[in-house]
């Protein structure tokens, strides 16, 4: 686990940072961060994100607690570049981005850390024509993926191995795209089966009763986390105070949207024009029934969970070569954030 002489004396001075906390519950991002006495004036921080969608608020209320710590944010949408890619560009400081994405860029040499997750449950699920009630039923048929790579293709390939099928010779994989248009694509009727987002399944089911779910992704890999809060080693070296508020807004967001279902909802809906009530708080109750947001360090950025992705990884090809997990996860700003009482 990575260190530094920074994160020595923000731990030997966190006693002074805590204000007394608030047991009142939290509505606003501003009501949330006013209950430390964390400074980021004068911190300036590029963060990418994917487009916008019910799961990302929790994300986007701690970008918002940053911001009332001082902190200038800003945000780029990426499309098609992965948050490493945009990292080691140096277009942006932090990647909110998939768990895979963190093992695949360490695999390759990068010199990543990864201090939280906004989403640390499978957001996916296997969705398929109506005709198709279970995993066996995929076969011979075709199933929509994102690329070769994907974090779907691998989940897939993780639901059909279990059901005994040979991903390689039992299905074909037709390449489509992101989950939106994986969801589309199911919805017109060019593939049999998709792995998609919770928050593009509940738009779809609101346009269509051809669809069903036909397996929630967290039964098959519970440990795994769908994204992790990760940047460049280098940076979370040179900006502990950064990540100390990042963590505690990880851990605060994830405490709203767990205790807050009406403000979650208005919330989502300001935030994303055009999605529905009724999609939402579909969503959100399924994130509640997989425990998507945690409030405690280990169970929002678990090593083993990580470990668990990694080796599966390795042993569908993702990767060639085993990585040092615990090398690329430090959980001592979540750990220093709850002694705060962020979250708790």
């Amino acid at each position: 686990m990575k260190t530094s002489v920074a994160r020595l004396v923000r731990t030997l001075t966190l006693a002074a940072v805590f204000v007394a906390g608030v047991a009142a519950a939290q509505l606003s991002p501003e009501e949330a961060a006013a209950q430390y006495d964390l400074d980021l004036s004068g911190t300036s921080i590029t963060t990418t994100s994917s487009l916008a969608g019910a799961l990302l608020m929790p994300q986007a209320y701690m970008l918002d607690m940053l911001e009332a710590w001082g902190a200038e944010v800003e945000i780029v949408t990426l499309t098609n570049t992965s948050g490493v890619q945009a990292l080691i560009a140096n277009r942006s400081n932090l990647a909110p981005h998939g768990a895979d994405e963190l093992i695949i860029g360490a695999a390759q040499g990068a010199e990543l850390t990864a201090i939280g997750s906004p989403q640390s449950k499978i957001n996916y699920v296997l969705a398929g024509q109506a005709d198709i009630a279970s995993v066996a039923d995929l076969e011979g048929r075709a199933i929509g993926m994102s690329g070769p790579a994907g974090f779907d293709a691998l989940l897939t390939r993780f639901s059909l191995a279990d059901e005994g099928l040979d991903p390689e010779r039992d299905v074909s994989f037709v390449q489509i795209g992101g989950s939106p248009d994986r969801a589309a694509a199911l919805l017109a009727g060019r593939v049999d089966a998709v792995t998609i987002g919770l928050d593009d399944w509940f738009d779809l089911a609101e346009k269509t009763d051809d669809a069903r779910v036909v397996q929630y992704m967290s039964e098959v890999v519970p440990d795994f986390a769908t994204e992790l809060y990760f940047s460049r080693a280098e940076y979370i070296d040179a900006n502990p105070d950064l990540a100390l508020a990042i963590a505690c807004g990880n851990l605060e967001s994830n405490r709203w949207a767990n205790e807050h279902r009406d403000a979650f909802l208005a919330y989502t809906l300001e935030q994303v024009p055009g999605t529905s009530e009724s999609a939402v708080l579909g969503l959100y109750d399924a994130a509640m029934d997989v425990g998507m947001w945690p409030t405690t360090p280990e169970g929002v950025l678990s090593t083993a969970g990580m470990q668990g992705l990694m080796e599966a990884m390795l042993e569908t090809g993702d990767i060639t070569s085993p990585v040092q997990v615990a090398d690329y996860i430090d959980i001592s700003f979540l750990e220093d954030a709850a002694a705060l009482g962020c979250g708790q």
